[in-house]
């Protein structure tokens, strides 16, 4: 009976050893690189700031629908906030949204 059970405690933690090593490879793998925009954060929020009038909050770069984007946020005067998607190679506004 305590030999079963060993053996059990045995089989598990080698089962837990031997998926450690991938699972800690794969949390530690860096996602994908941003590839360095051809535009400024100041120009894509030049162009946000023509396309929607307010006080830009905060641009990031993001991933949207498989393209690179500073994402531009605005605050309005009204005090709605807008997201202004625009392309990090060519400056174009790609969209505008709440």
């Amino acid at each position: 009976m305590i030999a079963a059970t060993a053996r059990r405690v045995f089989w598990r933690i080698a089962v837990l050893v031997a998926l450690l090593p991938p699972a800690l490879a794969l949390a530690q793998s860096s996602p994908a690189a941003v590839p360095a925009p051809k535009i400024s954060a100041e120009q894509a929020k030049a162009a946000a700031l023509k396309r929607v009038s307010g006080r830009v909050t905060a641009v990031d770069i993001e991933r949207k629908q498989g393209k690179y984007v500073y994402v531009v946020e605005i605050r309005t005067g009204g005090g709605d906030e807008k997201d202004v998607l625009v392309d990090i190679d060519t400056g174009q506004v790609l969209a505008v949204g709440d």
